[in-house]
Formats: structure tokens, C-alpha cells, sequence
């Protein structure tokens, strides 16, 4: 029998699983039974691990990949779970930086499809035990583990106990699965709490505190909050995050506890809040692309509405100490009420309306029509969209690609090959 190809390997996941990130509420799970099933077939590789468990609204992914970088440089052989991949599917898992093998992804899906005992999981139900089996195969010290949403209910929630879990800012999101309020999402969020391990918190409302410290009481988990004195000394870049400081508090923290277990030294932890992006690969979160005597370009896709303002804000700030304007090039999906968030992009901006290459996606032209008094053109791809801004725009510009990390995804994958001067793709750490 021929034998299957990575490419054929990952269309069977993503088109023989149910997969929330694609298709939207339909592959929702609310119970933990199926990621329990897949650990099962796997002889419980979640029981072996040692591990960080973060989980929030935003900046969970950048602390996620912070941490990971300490650990690593510290010597230790560090496993890193997040969620969604942006180009290629083996982002998800990563160990010391790099990538999954592509020929591991297939075994594991030949493994899967071959036995019994599986049940009938999601793609992330699936995908996570994947990366359960990878890090327990490469001999992990330790491995970071991302939530996909929420906590109590989300797949990650089958580890034991971990040494630390972090939470970070808590806002609105996914209010279909998780509550209509803050208050309630902060309870979804503090579900990963586990008896006796400490919880650190990142700033967030004092409704959000509350919860987690409630539920910190009933399984007396030591508190820590994040705290900026312990960032003297440590510079920012030249176009710091708007959620810079907040990410990088909640991650030293989270660093600060796991350090005398793990013999995190003070640089070890300094580096990683400079150079986790270069340790781990993390990209599609404030990520930079000057080219030259063009418009400079800024990769994120925010899409809650705590992520929007603040990436508003952001983007608003670099143009005015540019004195350039502001192009917008903006995709969403489909199952999202976007009212609240439309309505905190900036009236004055130029806009290049698309849709990523997914089914959830909402149809362009209907996006356009969503908010009129934001004036714009709308474009088949993201990467059309992102060439036609380029070629409007001023070297003193500026071009935000948004809306959706499905949109910055698309632009990524397709920049590299028509949009001229920009770089080769990022290395995955293959």
C-alpha cells in the first residue's frame, strides 16, 4: 500500500473531525469524555507530564510561548501546545521550538485510523492527544499547554496537576459557550484550577478577580498576582503590544513560581520576555513586516473586544509617530456578532474588506455592508486585499492585517510568493 503523505495526513483531520476553528459551533463539545477516550488509546500520557496550564481571553498564547522560552534556555526539553496554527498544522506542537515531523503527524494519523478504543473525538480532542504523545515520546521535562477556549470544559483539562496555572486577562468571547458576562467567562477560566497547585493572575476586572479568587479558595491554590516591579530593567521593543506590559507581567509571575522547582535564573527569564518570539517562532500576534520604502505592515489578529481596542490603540499610535495613515485590511467569521467590534475601528481609515480561505468565514461583500460609514473595497483573498493597501498607501503608512488569525494565516502562507520584498516564510523550526 501506498504509503500516505503529510498532505493527505492532515486533510483526513481536518476533514474527517469535527473542528470548532473551521466550522464553528457545530463541532462543539461540552464535556471532557472525548478527550479522556483519546488519552485512553494513548495509555494516558497526560498522567507523565509535568505541566503549565494557561488559559484567558487574551494574551494567553504570547505568555504561553514567554514561558516556553524560559524553561528551554534553561536547559530544560520543553513542549509547547497552542492553538490555532496559522500556515502549517504542525505549529500546534512544538518541542524546544520545533515543530512536530511531518512523518510523525502521519504515523500518529495511521495509528489513530488503524485502532480501536479512539471513539469519535474532535480535530482538537485528537490533535491535543497528538501532542500529549509527541512530548511524552521526546522525553519532555515539562510542557506548556494552552487552553483552546475557555478551561473547565476545554480538552487541556485532563492534566492532573500542574505546577502553575496561569490566567490572564478575562473579557468577552465565545459568550455562546462560556456565559454572557464576565463574571461567568471568569468561572469557565478559573475550571483549571486544581487543589493545592498555585494560580497566578494576570491583570484583569476586578469582576474577573473575584471569581478566580473564589474558586481559588475552594481548592486552596496560593495566589499570585502579576505585578510590575518585577520588570525594572527589562526593555521594551521599539513598537511594543498594547498588551506588552500586561503579557509580560503575567509571564514573569508565572516564571517567578516555577523558578526554584525549575532552576529559572533571573536572565533566563529576562531573555524570554525579549526573544521568545525568537526561541519558539510565535508569529500573527503584534507581528512587524517593514518593506522597503512601502508601508510598514503589523500582523495581528485580534477579534474579541478587548483584543480590537487594544490593537486599535496600538496601531493608532505608530501612525501618528509616523505621521502616516491608517489601512486596514479586515476578514471575520461568520458566527461572530461583529456589531460591537466594527464599531471600534477608526472612521478615518482606509479599508480592504476579504475573507480567509475557510468555510466559517463571512462572505466579503456582506462584511463591507456591515458598518457603511467605513469606506472601503473588497478583495477574493486577504493577500489581494493586503496588495492592493500596499500599493495606496505612503512609505510613512501603516497596513494592519486583521479581524481574524484565519485572515493573517491566509497572508502568510501567500505574502511570501506575490507581495514583493516581503520575507521568505517564517521558519517553523523544522
Amino acid at each position: 500500500m501506498k504509503q500516505r503523505s503529510y498532505s493527505e495526513a492532515v486533510d483526513a483531520l481536518f476533514t474527517q473531525l469535527p473542528m470548532f476553528q473551521r466550522q464553528g459551533p457545530a463541532a462543539y463539545k461540552a464535556n471532557l469524555d472525548g478527550t479522556r477516550r483519546v488519552c485512553r488509546a494513548l495509555g494516558n500520557p497526560e498522567k507523565e507530564l509535568k505541566v503549565v496550564h494557561v488559559a484567558g481571553t487574551n494574551g494567553k498564547g504570547t505568555v504561553s510561548h514567554m514561558v516556553a522560552a524560559a524553561l528551554q534556555r534553561a536547559g530544560h526539553v520543553t513542549g509547547l501546545f497552542t492553538s490555532p496554527h496559522l500556515v502549517d498544522f504542525r505549529e500546534r506542537i512544538r518541542v524546544n521550538g520545533e515543530v512536530i515531523s511531518e512523518d510523525e503527524v502521519v504515523a500518529f494519523v495511521d495509528r489513530w485510523q488503524a485502532g480501536e478504543g479512539w471513539g469519535e473525538p474532535s480535530f482538537f480532542e485528537l490533535t491535543f492527544g497528538m501532542a500529549l504523545d509527541h512530548f511524552r515520546r521526546r522525553g519532555c521535562g515539562i510542557a506548556v499547554l494552552e487552553t483552546g477556549m475557555g478551561g473547565r470544559l476545554d480538552s487541556t483539562n485532563v492534566v492532573p496537576s500542574p505546577e502553575v496555572c496561569v490566567i490572564t486577562n478575562v473579557g468577552l468571547d465565545h459568550q455562546a459557550f462560556l456565559g454572557t458576562t464576565v463574571r461567568a467567562i471568569a468561572r469557565e477560566k478559573a475550571g483549571i484550577l486544581k487543589d493545592g497547585v498555585p494560580v497566578v493572575l494576570g491583570p484583569m476586572r476586578p469582576e474577573a478577580q473575584s471569581e478566580i479568587l473564589l474558586a481559588s479558595l475552594r481548592t486552596a491554590s496560593e495566589v499570585h498576582a502579576a505585578s510590575e516591579a518585577s520588570l525594572e530593567g527589562v526593555a521594551l521593543p521599539e513598537r511594543p503590544s498594547p498588551f506588552e506590559v500586561a503579557n509580560r507581567q503575567t509571564a514573569w509571575t508565572a516564571m517567578r513560581v516555577l523558578a526554584p522547582a525549575w532552576n529559572l535564573t533571573p536572565d533566563d527569564m529576562r531573555w524570554a520576555l525579549q526573544s521568545h518570539k525568537d526561541a519558539t517562532h510565535q508569529a500573527g500576534r503584534w507581528q512587524w513586516v517593514d518593506l522597503p520604502q512601502q508601508a510598514a505592515v503589523v500582523l495581528d489578529g485580534a477579534h474579541n473586544l478587548d483584543g480590537v481596542a487594544g490593537t486599535v490603540r496600538g496601531v493608532v499610535e505608530v501612525c501618528q509617530a509616523r505621521g502616516g495613515a491608517l489601512h486596514v485590511v479586515w476578514g471575520s467569521v461568520a458566527d461572530k456578532d461583529l456589531s460591537d467590534v466594527l464599531d471600534l475601528l477608526p472612521l478615518e481609515a482606509s479599508y480592504r474588506w476579504c475573507q480567509a480561505d475557510i468555510p466559517r468565514a463571512l462572505d466579503a461583500e456582506e462584511l463591507s455592508t456591515r458598518r457603511p460609514a467605513l469606506r472601503g473595497t473588497v478583495h477574493r483573498r486577504p493577500v489581494d486585499a493586503l496588495l492592493a493597501a500596499l500599493r495606496a498607501a505612503r512609505a510613512e503608512d501603516v497596513v494592519w492585517v486583521g479581524g481574524s488569525l484565519f485572515v493573517v494565516g491566509d497572508v502568510l502562507k501567500d505574502a511570501p510568493d506575490v507581495v514583493p520584498d516581503w520575507p521568505t516564510r517564517e521558519r517553523l523550526g523544522t
